[in-house]
């Protein structure tokens, strides 16, 4: 599958002033290239850690079956994270209908070291996070996990996701002034619950 080494030297030379198209990585480039890029969507966008290994390995059993799809390797990341949020979409929800009332998954985020009530509040943190990242809609979720989680520049979420950089610009611009609003109102809710 994909095009051999040999066949990178045959291509046609680039007309001037553009870039040269690179051979489509294999499968296995690109298991080794995007593993922890996978691994890392698919954790951010909410799947438990005792999940995660068969998230990731449906991803790339799709990467494996659909491998000829893929046509320029400038497309592979963008390709990749459409493929990986559509697989954790669907565990979600499958997880969903198993338990609709399903906690954030805290005990792999746990440092051993930490003492009994530093791991409570610390998985009382994780809860939040998630309940405030849940309150975003599916859009500004995506781009305010891939800036702030990942740490994607701007370029890369317009180029991964398939929108206009002023589009990302804007919904991440959302994204924080209502994730800075529901953190403002969690916190004052539990100052008044800490109140005498």
């Amino acid at each position: 599958m994909g095009t051999s080494p040999t066949a990178a030297g045959c291509a046609e030379p680039a007309l001037a002033g553009m870039e040269p198209t690179r051979p489509v990585p294999s499968f296995k480039e690109l298991c080794a290239q995007y593993f922890e890029f996978v691994w890392k969507c698919a954790r951010a966008f909410g799947s438990k850690s005792d999940e995660i290994d068969d998230v990731v390995q449906d991803v790339f059993l799709v990467v494996q079956r659909r491998h000829a799809d893929l046509k320029e390797e400038r497309l592979a990341r963008s390709w990749i994270y459409s493929i990986t949020r559509r697989v954790v979409s669907s565990q979600r929800r499958r997880r969903r209908e198993r338990d609709s009332r399903a906690e954030p998954d805290v005990d792999s985020l746990k440092s051993p070291e930490q003492s009994p009530l530093a791991a409570a509040e610390h998985n009382h943190e994780v809860r939040v996070l998630s309940a405030l990242l849940d309150g975003l809609d599916e859009r500004k979720r995506e781009v305010f996990v891939l800036s702030e989680i990942l740490e994607m520049t701007g370029r890369e979420i317009a180029e991964t996701i398939g929108v206009p950089m002023n589009t990302v610009y804007s919904r991440l611009r959302a994204a924080r002034e209502e994730f800075d609003a529901a953190a403002r109102r969690e916190r004052k809710s539990i100052e008044r619950r800490r109140a005498p």
